[in-house]
């Protein structure tokens, strides 16, 4: 056989001996971190997401105690009779004003009797929507039910709200004598997805319909249909099956008009049929990995590069 050019015997050695270890310690550090990345990640959206949506549940508890407390101060106030005039007491709607003024989040406060007649306070007035909501609200009263309205868009521009309704009944003895409603303004939970937003997460909140209930970037309205996406889709499909459970899926989603592979995580909130979601492209999320693949293969190209450069010289 002909003779080998020593040139390639010393380009192999030299190939042999500083690429090959490298290659396996580069995959093995890559293989532990990338489990340890793709983890942190996955965990960092599953708090997020939990954070939030105890947030939200302690934030309704609470309200819904307000309401108790409002509805047995009126049970009080009222002597068991707010029918006709006997609504519309200085009593009574002071403490409806005094309820108002106490929370920041309160926009609007109604208190109505028997023949859905009665008085409110606060600093918005009822549109056709919200109308709406209120007689959904006075019928679960009737039946001895809280409800929990869905969210609503009122005003224009600056004096744009987003807000739900929240009621209760009064009661005396079992027997209806009437409902007090809340509106709650959801600014404190916009600034929160907004803060959530400028981390580098895309967070929103959806209905169990998977209406959108507010987010944290304009690109999303009030309202809108969110099932095009397939981690909202999963979370309405599961239902009542998502209570207390976080899931977190990868999918796809269309983005300024080009498929992008997406990483998302939702938290159903227990004390409603929310969720809170968040979601980041695939590529800003595993972005340390593929920074390490990136890395491995240019040390290895140097690495040949200096290989051949000192065969040639040698």
């Amino acid at each position: 056989p002909s003779r080998i050019p020593i040139l390639y015997s010393i380009l192999s050695v030299l190939v042999l001996i500083s690429v090959v270890p490298m290659y396996f310690y580069s995959e093995q550090v890559e293989s532990i971190n990338r489990e340890r990345l793709i983890t942190n990640e996955r965990l960092l959206q599953n708090t997020v997401t939990r954070s939030l949506s105890d947030d939200i549940s302690q934030h309704q508890d609470s309200l819904g105690m307000m309401l108790a407390n409002l509805s047995s101060a009126i049970q009080v106030a009222s002597g068991g009779d707010i029918t006709d005039a006997h609504v519309e007491t200085p009593e009574l709607r002071a403490l409806l004003e005094n309820f108002v003024s106490s929370s920041g989040d309160l926009a609007y406060a109604t208190l109505l009797n028997t023949d859905a007649k009665g008085i409110s306070a606060g600093r918005i007035s009822p549109d056709a929507f919200l109308q709406r909501e209120l007689e959904r609200g006075f019928a679960a009263a009737q039946e001895n039910r809280s409800y929990t309205g869905q969210a609503l868009v009122i005003g224009s521009g600056k004096t744009e709200k987003t807000v739900i309704l929240v009621s209760t009944p009064v009661t005396v003895d079992g027997h209806f004598l009437g409902m007090v409603g809340a509106v709650e303004d959801l600014q404190f939970l916009i600034r929160r997805l907004q803060e959530i937003n400028r981390g580098g997460l895309t967070p929103y909140v959806v209905d169990a319909q998977g209406r959108l209930v507010a987010g944290g970037s304009e690109d999303y309205a009030t309202g809108q249909d969110m099932t095009n996406l397939e981690i909202v889709r999963n979370f309405v499909d599961q239902g009542s099956k998502t209570q207390f459970v976080a899931a977190t899926h990868e999918f796809s989603a269309r983005i300024n008009g080009a498929n992008t592979q997406m990483l998302g995580t939702y938290s159903p909130v227990s004390s409603l049929d929310w969720a809170v979601v968040v979601q980041k492209p695939r590529a800003e999320a595993y972005r340390g990995v593929f920074e390490m693949h990136h890395t491995a293969r240019l040390l290895a190209f140097l690495a040949v590069l200096l290989s051949i450069v000192i065969s040639i010289v040698a």
